[in-house]
């Protein structure tokens, strides 16, 4: 693997400012597009992380802080651990063969305690520090969480494209019979998720985080602060006015389903991936 590109010479902690964008392309039109900002986050060294990096920690309270409970089952108290119970719960690992060893999630964090994340993403990198696999972890508002596990066929790729079936409840807007095409840059010094959501092989939906690497110090995490002191509560607001919103202009509503009996959906390798089906992101 080329040195430049690999990712263990990336910082254990990263920030990405970025914005949020959603566009509806079926009959109800609707269209929103938010500045936000990730932080990605090696969670072999987040300990250490947390007494280096300014006014962050880790399971502990700070003005900006990933708290491990987020994004695990009651049971664990190990966030690496957890994804991995996950990973040897998919289909992707046989039994017996060595899951992933170095994991990097890519979430918003809390801002004084408070934060929603509908989507974080961990990457996970086999001994070798070739990526192996990308977990997405999605919530929804009512609490519950689902993991869709993908294969990856070339660990040194910068982007990665899969697809799957929708099998969580998400949206009430949106009916369950969907499919997801991902298209995913791993955080480096940019990071892109785009998520082209179809129906019947049509455009419904396009979903993306796009963002770029910024110094992390002192005074870049307070001028974070003041930028971004409501993101906590903005996400989750704004989901909810936008459901409204969506309601006004006529969309359906969708009864909520049971989350999959499994915690994990798990999608094998593409030996051939290629680029995801087309989404207007003008």
């Amino acid at each position: 693997m080329n040195q430049a590109n690999c990712p263990s010479h990336q910082d254990p902690f990263r920030c990405y400012k970025g914005k949020v964008f959603h566009q509806r392309h079926d009959t109800v039109q609707h269209r929103l597009s938010y500045d936000v900002f990730s932080v990605c986050l090696d969670l072999g060294d987040a300990e250490n992380t947390s007494k280096s990096v300014p006014f962050f920690s880790y399971n502990g309270f700070n003005l900006f802080s990933i708290q491990a409970k987020d994004h695990m089952d009651a049971g664990y108290d190990d966030l690496r651990l957890f994804v991995q119970g996950i990973l040897a719960q998919s289909a992707l690992f046989n039994a017996g063969a060595p899951l992933p060893e170095r994991i990097e999630m890519l979430a918003y964090p809390r801002f004084l305690g408070r934060a929603f994340n509908p989507l974080t993403v961990f990457f996970c990198y086999d001994a070798h520090d070739e990526l192996s696999a990308i977990l997405y972890q999605v919530r929804n508002t009512f609490g519950e969480r689902h993991h869709y596990a993908f294969g990856i066929a070339d660990g040194s790729a910068s982007s990665h494209y899969h697809s799957c079936d929708k099998k969580f409840y998400v949206s009430p807007f949106i009916e369950m019979e969907c499919r997801y095409n991902f298209r995913v840059d791993v955080p480096r010094d940019t990071v892109a998720i785009i998520i082209n959501q179809t129906q019947h092989q049509k455009p419904l939906l396009t979903a993306s985080f796009s963002g770029k690497k910024m110094p992390v110090s002192a005074w870049s995490m307070l001028g974070l602060s003041f930028s971004y002191f409501q993101m906590g509560w903005k996400i989750l607001a704004a989901i909810h006015w936008e459901a409204l919103k969506l309601w006004f202009k006529g969309a359906v509503y969708q009864k909520r389903q049971a989350p999959p009996s499994s915690p994990v959906t798990s999608i094998l390798p593409d030996p051939m991936p290629g680029p995801i089906s087309k989404g207007d992101l003008s």
